[in-house]
Protein backbone atom coordinates (compact mmCIF):
# COMPACT_ATOMS: atom_id res chain seq x y z
CA UNK A 1 0.00 0.00 0.00
CA UNK A 2 2.85 2.40 0.79
CA UNK A 3 4.22 1.88 -2.73
CA UNK A 4 0.84 2.76 -4.20
CA UNK A 5 0.66 5.97 -2.17
CA UNK A 6 4.14 6.90 -3.42
CA UNK A 7 3.06 6.22 -7.00
CA UNK A 8 0.04 8.47 -6.57
CA UNK A 9 2.21 11.19 -5.03
CA UNK A 10 4.65 11.02 -7.95
CA UNK A 11 1.80 10.96 -10.48
CA UNK A 12 0.25 14.11 -8.99
CA UNK A 13 3.59 15.88 -8.83
CA UNK A 14 4.25 15.11 -12.51
CA UNK A 15 0.83 16.52 -13.47
CA UNK A 16 1.60 19.69 -11.51
CA UNK A 17 5.10 20.15 -12.91
CA UNK A 18 4.29 18.80 -16.44
CA UNK A 19 7.80 17.34 -16.50
CA UNK A 20 9.47 14.22 -15.13
CA UNK A 21 12.67 16.18 -14.47
CA UNK A 22 10.90 19.02 -12.64
CA UNK A 23 8.89 16.52 -10.61
CA UNK A 24 12.08 14.68 -9.69
CA UNK A 25 13.72 17.93 -8.50
CA UNK A 26 10.73 18.82 -6.33
CA UNK A 27 10.67 15.28 -4.89
CA UNK A 28 14.46 15.23 -4.46
CA UNK A 29 14.98 12.06 -6.47
CA UNK A 30 16.30 10.99 -9.89
CA UNK A 31 14.20 11.45 -13.06
CA UNK A 32 14.68 7.74 -13.73
CA UNK A 33 12.97 6.96 -10.41
CA UNK A 34 9.99 9.11 -11.39
CA UNK A 35 9.83 7.45 -14.81
CA UNK A 36 9.96 3.97 -13.29
CA UNK A 37 7.21 4.73 -10.78
CA UNK A 38 4.94 6.14 -13.49
CA UNK A 39 5.66 3.15 -15.72
CA UNK A 40 4.86 0.77 -12.84
CA UNK A 41 1.60 2.61 -12.18
CA UNK A 42 0.65 2.46 -15.87
CA UNK A 43 1.52 -1.25 -16.03
CA UNK A 44 -0.68 -2.02 -13.05
CA UNK A 45 -3.59 0.05 -14.40
CA UNK A 46 -2.97 -1.22 -17.94
CA UNK A 47 -3.46 2.24 -19.42
CA UNK A 48 -1.19 5.03 -20.63
CA UNK A 49 -1.53 8.03 -18.32
CA UNK A 50 0.67 10.50 -20.22
CA UNK A 51 1.35 11.42 -23.83
CA UNK A 52 5.14 11.71 -23.99
CA UNK A 53 7.02 13.59 -26.70
CA UNK A 54 10.38 15.39 -26.73
CA UNK A 55 8.60 18.69 -26.07
CA UNK A 56 5.28 17.95 -24.41
CA UNK A 57 4.05 15.85 -21.51
CA UNK A 58 0.26 15.79 -21.37
CA UNK A 59 -2.32 13.67 -19.62
CA UNK A 60 -4.22 11.16 -21.73
CA UNK A 61 -7.98 10.89 -21.41
CA UNK A 62 -7.46 7.99 -18.99
CA UNK A 63 -4.92 10.10 -17.12
CA UNK A 64 -7.44 12.92 -16.72
CA UNK A 65 -9.96 10.46 -15.34
CA UNK A 66 -7.42 8.96 -12.94
CA UNK A 67 -6.34 12.44 -11.79
CA UNK A 68 -9.66 13.09 -10.05
CA UNK A 69 -9.51 9.81 -8.15
CA UNK A 70 -5.87 10.34 -7.20
CA UNK A 71 -6.69 13.77 -5.77
CA UNK A 72 -9.49 12.28 -3.68
CA UNK A 73 -7.21 9.62 -2.22
CA UNK A 74 -4.44 12.07 -1.34
CA UNK A 75 -6.92 14.61 0.01
CA UNK A 76 -8.37 11.97 2.31
CA UNK A 77 -4.89 10.98 3.50
CA UNK A 78 -3.92 14.58 4.16
CA UNK A 79 -7.17 15.23 6.01
CA UNK A 80 -6.58 12.17 8.18
CA UNK A 81 -3.08 13.36 9.08
CA UNK A 82 -3.94 17.00 9.65
CA UNK A 83 -7.46 16.75 11.03
CA UNK A 84 -6.54 16.89 14.71
CA UNK A 85 -4.16 19.84 14.50
CA UNK A 86 -6.38 21.82 12.15
CA UNK A 87 -9.44 21.28 14.31
CA UNK A 88 -7.67 23.20 17.08
CA UNK A 89 -6.56 26.06 14.81
CA UNK A 90 -8.52 29.18 13.87
CA UNK A 91 -8.99 30.08 10.21
CA UNK A 92 -8.09 33.73 9.62
CA UNK A 93 -6.95 36.13 6.94
CA UNK A 94 -8.26 37.04 3.49
CA UNK A 95 -9.85 34.44 1.22
CA UNK A 96 -9.80 35.61 -2.42
CA UNK A 97 -12.45 34.01 -4.64
CA UNK A 98 -12.64 34.35 -8.42
CA UNK A 99 -16.07 33.71 -9.89
CA UNK A 100 -18.50 34.98 -12.51
CA UNK A 101 -20.92 37.59 -11.17
CA UNK A 102 -23.91 35.27 -11.59
CA UNK A 103 -22.47 32.50 -9.41
CA UNK A 104 -21.50 35.07 -6.78
CA UNK A 105 -24.98 36.63 -6.76
CA UNK A 106 -27.18 33.58 -7.02
CA UNK A 107 -25.13 30.81 -5.41
CA UNK A 108 -22.45 32.13 -3.07
CA UNK A 109 -24.15 35.17 -1.55
CA UNK A 110 -26.60 32.99 0.47
CA UNK A 111 -23.65 31.02 1.90
CA UNK A 112 -21.07 33.67 2.75
CA UNK A 113 -22.86 35.19 5.79
CA UNK A 114 -23.05 31.77 7.48
CA UNK A 115 -19.43 31.01 6.59
CA UNK A 116 -18.20 34.29 8.09
CA UNK A 117 -20.30 33.73 11.18
CA UNK A 118 -18.50 30.41 11.67
CA UNK A 119 -15.11 32.04 10.93
CA UNK A 120 -15.23 35.61 12.27
CA UNK A 121 -11.46 36.10 11.90
CA UNK A 122 -11.74 35.80 8.12
CA UNK A 123 -12.46 38.27 5.32
CA UNK A 124 -13.74 37.24 1.87
CA UNK A 125 -12.82 39.15 -1.28
CA UNK A 126 -14.55 38.47 -4.61
CA UNK A 127 -12.76 39.02 -7.91
CA UNK A 128 -15.56 38.89 -10.47
CA UNK A 129 -14.68 38.04 -14.07
CA UNK A 130 -16.54 36.58 -17.03
CA UNK A 131 -13.69 34.16 -17.74
CA UNK A 132 -11.21 32.44 -15.38
CA UNK A 133 -8.02 34.34 -14.52
CA UNK A 134 -4.51 33.17 -13.65
CA UNK A 135 -4.80 32.10 -10.01
CA UNK A 136 -1.11 32.60 -9.21
CA UNK A 137 -0.72 35.96 -10.90
CA UNK A 138 -3.85 37.36 -9.24
CA UNK A 139 -3.24 35.70 -5.85
CA UNK A 140 -6.55 33.83 -6.04
CA UNK A 141 -7.24 31.16 -3.45
CA UNK A 142 -10.31 29.56 -5.05
CA UNK A 143 -12.03 29.87 -8.42
CA UNK A 144 -15.49 28.69 -9.46
CA UNK A 145 -15.54 27.51 -13.07
CA UNK A 146 -18.04 25.69 -15.25
CA UNK A 147 -17.53 23.48 -18.28
CA UNK A 148 -14.18 21.84 -19.03
CA UNK A 149 -11.10 22.68 -16.95
CA UNK A 150 -8.13 22.51 -19.36
CA UNK A 151 -5.35 23.27 -16.84
CA UNK A 152 -4.43 19.90 -15.31
CA UNK A 153 -1.97 21.54 -12.89
CA UNK A 154 -4.94 22.81 -10.85
CA UNK A 155 -7.07 20.84 -8.43
CA UNK A 156 -10.63 20.87 -9.81
CA UNK A 157 -13.28 19.44 -7.51
CA UNK A 158 -16.67 18.93 -9.14
CA UNK A 159 -19.32 20.25 -6.77
CA UNK A 160 -22.45 20.48 -8.91
CA UNK A 161 -23.97 19.82 -12.30
CA UNK A 162 -26.39 22.11 -14.05
CA UNK A 163 -28.44 22.23 -17.24
CA UNK A 164 -29.55 25.06 -19.47
CA UNK A 165 -33.30 25.40 -19.75
CA UNK A 166 -35.92 27.34 -21.71
CA UNK A 167 -38.28 29.31 -19.52
CA UNK A 168 -40.61 32.31 -19.46
CA UNK A 169 -42.78 34.25 -17.03
CA UNK A 170 -46.35 32.96 -16.60
CA UNK A 171 -47.76 36.35 -17.69
CA UNK A 172 -45.80 36.21 -20.96
CA UNK A 173 -47.14 32.74 -21.70
CA UNK A 174 -50.68 33.82 -20.79
CA UNK A 175 -50.41 36.58 -23.39
CA UNK A 176 -48.37 34.88 -26.14
CA UNK A 177 -49.37 31.26 -25.65
CA UNK A 178 -47.35 28.21 -24.61
CA UNK A 179 -45.07 26.81 -27.36
CA UNK A 180 -45.78 23.14 -28.04
CA UNK A 181 -43.12 22.40 -30.68
CA UNK A 182 -39.71 23.76 -31.61
CA UNK A 183 -41.28 25.35 -34.68
CA UNK A 184 -43.55 27.39 -32.37
CA UNK A 185 -40.49 29.36 -31.19
CA UNK A 186 -40.55 31.25 -34.49
CA UNK A 187 -43.76 32.97 -33.35
CA UNK A 188 -42.35 33.95 -29.94
CA UNK A 189 -40.15 36.75 -28.67
CA UNK A 190 -36.91 35.05 -27.67
CA UNK A 191 -34.49 36.87 -25.38
CA UNK A 192 -31.02 35.80 -26.37
CA UNK A 193 -27.29 36.38 -26.22
CA UNK A 194 -25.80 38.55 -28.92
CA UNK A 195 -25.32 37.03 -32.37
CA UNK A 196 -21.96 35.30 -32.70
CA UNK A 197 -21.91 34.09 -29.10
CA UNK A 198 -21.59 30.32 -28.69
CA UNK A 199 -24.69 30.57 -26.47
CA UNK A 200 -26.73 32.27 -29.20
CA UNK A 201 -27.96 29.13 -31.03
CA UNK A 202 -30.37 27.06 -28.94
CA UNK A 203 -29.61 23.30 -29.09
CA UNK A 204 -32.90 21.39 -29.40
CA UNK A 205 -34.05 18.00 -30.60
CA UNK A 206 -37.25 16.45 -31.83
CA UNK A 207 -37.40 13.10 -33.54
CA UNK A 208 -33.81 13.17 -34.78
CA UNK A 209 -30.38 14.37 -33.73
CA UNK A 210 -29.87 17.65 -31.81
CA UNK A 211 -29.96 20.76 -33.95
CA UNK A 212 -28.98 24.37 -33.25
CA UNK A 213 -31.99 26.68 -33.57
CA UNK A 214 -31.54 30.36 -34.45
CA UNK A 215 -34.24 32.35 -32.64
CA UNK A 216 -35.37 35.95 -32.94
CA UNK A 217 -36.51 38.57 -30.46
CA UNK A 218 -36.42 42.27 -29.69
CA UNK A 219 -33.84 42.04 -26.88
CA UNK A 220 -30.27 40.79 -27.02
CA UNK A 221 -27.44 41.12 -24.51
CA UNK A 222 -24.07 39.73 -23.48
CA UNK A 223 -25.37 39.67 -19.87
CA UNK A 224 -27.22 36.58 -18.69
CA UNK A 225 -28.43 38.46 -15.62
CA UNK A 226 -30.03 41.15 -17.77
CA UNK A 227 -31.75 38.53 -19.93
CA UNK A 228 -33.05 36.87 -16.77
CA UNK A 229 -34.46 40.18 -15.53
CA UNK A 230 -36.30 40.79 -18.81
CA UNK A 231 -37.69 37.26 -18.74
CA UNK A 232 -38.99 37.71 -15.19
CA UNK A 233 -40.64 40.96 -16.36
CA UNK A 234 -42.58 38.98 -18.97
CA UNK A 235 -40.70 40.11 -22.08
CA UNK A 236 -40.22 36.69 -23.68
CA UNK A 237 -38.69 33.21 -23.61
CA UNK A 238 -35.08 32.83 -22.50
CA UNK A 239 -32.53 30.00 -22.36
CA UNK A 240 -30.33 30.21 -19.27
CA UNK A 241 -28.44 28.03 -16.81
CA UNK A 242 -30.39 26.58 -13.91
CA UNK A 243 -27.63 28.01 -11.70
CA UNK A 244 -29.08 31.39 -12.60
CA UNK A 245 -32.83 30.76 -12.87
CA UNK A 246 -33.23 27.98 -10.31
CA UNK A 247 -34.65 30.31 -7.65
CA UNK A 248 -37.03 31.91 -10.16
CA UNK A 249 -38.30 28.50 -11.24
CA UNK A 250 -38.79 27.39 -7.65
CA UNK A 251 -40.69 30.58 -6.83
CA UNK A 252 -42.85 30.43 -9.96
CA UNK A 253 -41.52 33.68 -11.40
CA UNK A 254 -40.44 31.60 -14.40
CA UNK A 255 -41.74 28.28 -15.75
CA UNK A 256 -40.08 25.79 -18.06
CA UNK A 257 -41.21 25.40 -21.66
CA UNK A 258 -40.51 22.77 -24.33
CA UNK A 259 -38.79 20.47 -21.82
CA UNK A 260 -39.28 17.41 -24.05
CA UNK A 261 -37.39 19.10 -26.90
CA UNK A 262 -34.37 20.43 -25.04
CA UNK A 263 -30.90 19.00 -25.50
CA UNK A 264 -30.04 17.44 -22.15
CA UNK A 265 -26.30 18.13 -22.08
CA UNK A 266 -25.07 18.68 -18.54
CA UNK A 267 -22.56 21.33 -17.53
CA UNK A 268 -20.39 20.70 -14.46
CA UNK A 269 -19.41 23.33 -11.91
CA UNK A 270 -15.97 23.04 -10.34
CA UNK A 271 -14.24 24.67 -7.42
CA UNK A 272 -10.62 25.12 -8.55
CA UNK A 273 -7.53 25.84 -6.46
CA UNK A 274 -3.78 25.73 -7.19
CA UNK A 275 -2.68 22.77 -5.07
CA UNK A 276 -3.76 20.45 -2.30
CA UNK A 277 -0.26 20.51 -0.79
CA UNK A 278 0.23 22.86 2.13
CA UNK A 279 -3.34 24.05 1.71
CA UNK A 280 -3.93 27.12 3.85
CA UNK A 281 -6.36 26.80 6.74
CA UNK A 282 -8.59 29.53 5.29
CA UNK A 283 -8.97 27.62 1.99
CA UNK A 284 -9.57 24.31 3.73
CA UNK A 285 -12.16 25.94 5.98
CA UNK A 286 -14.13 27.14 2.95
CA UNK A 287 -13.82 23.81 1.11
CA UNK A 288 -14.99 21.94 4.21
CA UNK A 289 -17.88 24.38 4.55
CA UNK A 290 -18.97 23.69 0.95
CA UNK A 291 -18.60 19.96 1.50
CA UNK A 292 -20.80 20.10 4.62
CA UNK A 293 -23.47 21.97 2.67
CA UNK A 294 -23.65 19.27 0.03
CA UNK A 295 -23.68 16.48 2.61
CA UNK A 296 -26.63 18.22 4.27
CA UNK A 297 -28.50 18.20 0.96
CA UNK A 298 -28.13 21.86 0.12
CA UNK A 299 -29.79 22.51 -3.25
CA UNK A 300 -28.59 26.02 -3.97
CA UNK A 301 -26.41 24.76 -6.80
Amino acid sequence: MNNRIRELDVFLRVTEETSFSAAARSLDCDPSTVSKLIQRLEDRLQVRLFHRTSRVLKLTREGQQFLESAHRVMDALEEAENGLTQSRAVASGVLRINTPLLIAQHQLSPLVPEFLEKHPAMRVEFILTGTPVDLFENQIDISFQSGNIPDSSMVARRIATTRWTLCAAPRYLAKAGIPRTVEDLRAHNCLNFLAGSFRSPWPMHGCGDPVAIEVKGNIGSNSAELLRSFAVEGMGIVRLSELLVGADLAAGRLVRVLEAFQHEAEEPLFVVYPSKRNLSLRVRAFLDFLNDKFKAGWTGL
